[in-house]
C-alpha cells in the first residue's frame, strides 16, 4: 500500500507541476479535468495492484535480506540496518540500470548523472515501503500488521490532502499560475518566423505567407520534403480546446494542416504536428525580431 500511495501522490504532484508548462492536445475545459481526475483514480486503484506486486517482489526481499545481514554480523534488526540495505541494493540497481541505458545510447544532459539520479529515486521509491513492511512483520508486537497498514492508509490520505490543498493554494494565490497561450493579433503575426534550421514563414499584412524550406510531414509523420510556396493566412478563434486562436494556411497543399499558437506573449511561437498529435512531436518555428 506504501507503494501505491508513493505513486498517487507523486501523479499529483507532477499534474500540478506540468500545469505551468507549455502543452498541448485535447487539453483545456471540464473534459480535461476530469479526464485528469479518473486517470488519477484509475492509476490509484492500478498502484494498488502494482504495489502489491512490487511488496512480494522487491520489499519483502529486501526486508529478508537486512535481517540476514542482521544475523550473519551479529547485529540487531534495527530500522537503520533495514534502511542502509536498501541503499545499498538501490546503488546496485541504480549501476546496473544506468549502464543498460547508456549502452542502449541514452542521450541526455549529463551521463553520469544518471546514476546518482536513479539511486536517490530507487532509494525514495522503496525506503517508506520497506521500513513499513519490517514494522508490520514484527513478530515481537502482536496487530503490528494492522496498526502499520492504518497508519499507511490515513498517512497516505493525509498527504495526498496536504499536497493537494499546497498545490491549489499556490494556484489561487498566483505563486503558480496555469499556463495560457499568448493572444495575438494579427499585427503580431506579420514578420519572419523560423524553425532554426533554414525553414522560415514570412507572414504579411495583406493576409499572404511565402513559406522556404519548410518541413513537410505525411499523416504518417513522415517528413515528405520541404514546402516553397506562397499562400494565404488568417487567425480564427478556437475556445474548443482551451486555446485562443487557430492559424491556417491556404493554397499551400503541404502546409495546410491546421496550425497552432504557442510559447509565451514575450515568445510566441507557431507550430504543427509532424503526425498525429496524441503521440507525434510539434514542428516549432519562432518568431525572429
Amino acid at each position: 500500500m506504501a507503494i501505491g500511495a508513493e505513486t498517487v501522490i507523486a501523479a499529483l504532484v507532477a499534474v500540478l507541476c506540468r500545469l505551468p508548462s507549455e502543452y498541448h492536445g485535447g487539453e483545456g475545459g471540464l473534459g480535461w479535468l476530469f479526464g485528469t481526475i479518473f486517470a488519477l483514480v484509475l492509476l490509484a486503484v492500478v498502484s494498488l495492484v502494482a504495489g502489491l506486486a512490487g511488496s512480494a517482489t522487491a520489499v519483502l526481499p529486501l526486508v529478508l535480506l537486512g535481517r540476514a545481514v542482521a544475523r550473519r554480523t551479529g547485529r540487531r534488526d534495527s530500522w537503520r540496518l533495514t534502511l542502509a540495505t536498501v541503499a545499498v541494493a538501490a546503488a546496485a540497481l541504480a549501476l546496473l540500470i544506468g549502464s543498460c541505458m547508456l549502452l542502449a545510447g541514452f542521450d541526455g544532459p549529463g551521463d553520469l548523472l544518471v546514476y546518482p539520479v536513479l539511486a536517490l529515486s530507487l532509494i525514495v521509491g522503496l525506503a517508506p515501503a520497506t521500513l513499513c513492511a519490517r514494522a508490520a512483520g514484527n513478530p515481537g508486537k502482536p496487530g503490528a500488521r494492522w496498526r502499520v497498514l492504518g497508519g499507511v492508509a490515513l498517512g497516505g490520505l493525509g498527504l495526498l490532502a496536504v499536497t493537494l490543498a499546497v498545490g491549489v493554494a499556490a494556484y489561487v494565490s498566483g505563486i503558480l499560475k496555469i499556463y495560457e497561450p499568448p493572444r495575438l493579433t494579427a499585427a503580431d503575426m506579420v514578420g519572419t518566423w523560423t524553425d532554426g534550421d533554414g525553414g522560415s514563414l514570412r507572414f504579411e499584412a495583406d493576409g499572404t505567407v511565402t513559406a522556404k524550406g519548410v518541413d513537410a510531414y505525411e499523416a504518417t509523420g513522415e517528413q515528405s520534403g520541404t514546402a516553397d510556396c506562397t499562400g494565404t493566412w488568417r487567425m480564427t478563434e478556437d475556445d474548443g480546446v482551451g486555446r485562443p486562436f487557430e492559424l491556417s494556411i491556404a493554397d499551400c497543399e503541404s502546409l495546410s494542416a491546421r496550425w497552432g499558437i504557442g510559447g509565451t506573449a514575450e515568445h510566441p511561437t507557431v507550430f504543427t504536428w509532424n503526425g498525429r498529435p496524441d503521440w507525434a512531436e510539434r514542428y516549432i518555428l519562432t518568431r525572429q525580431r
